[in-house]
């Protein structure tokens, strides 16, 4: 069962498919915390990133900027992200 964090990725991943889940393999690695898994894999286009930052903001109080997702290669850096604004909430 994935943790807090993994929980608000797939469900910002799937509000960013416009509510539709994960496939089970994308499903599988986030919950594994595939560490290889690359953000250009998720096929975003901008909008898609919008909704995947607010939802991530509605879920965890976070604010994530698509300009901070510029900066980052793989999910798990937004996992980490997530889990070091956690940490000093």
């Amino acid at each position: 069962m994935p943790d807090q964090t993994r929980q608000i990725l797939l469900a910002a991943i799937s509000a960013a498919r416009y509510g539709s889940p994960p496939e089970a393999s994308l499903l599988r690695a986030i919950s594994e915390g595939d560490r290889e898994l690359s953000l250009e894999q998720l096929e975003f286009d901008s909008l898609a990133w919008m909704e995947f930052c607010i939802s991530v903001e509605l879920q965890s109080g976070q604010e994530l900027t698509t300009s901070e997702i510029e900066q980052m290669r793989y999910v798990f850096q937004i996992e980490d992200w997530l889990r070091a604004r956690a940490d000093h909430a």
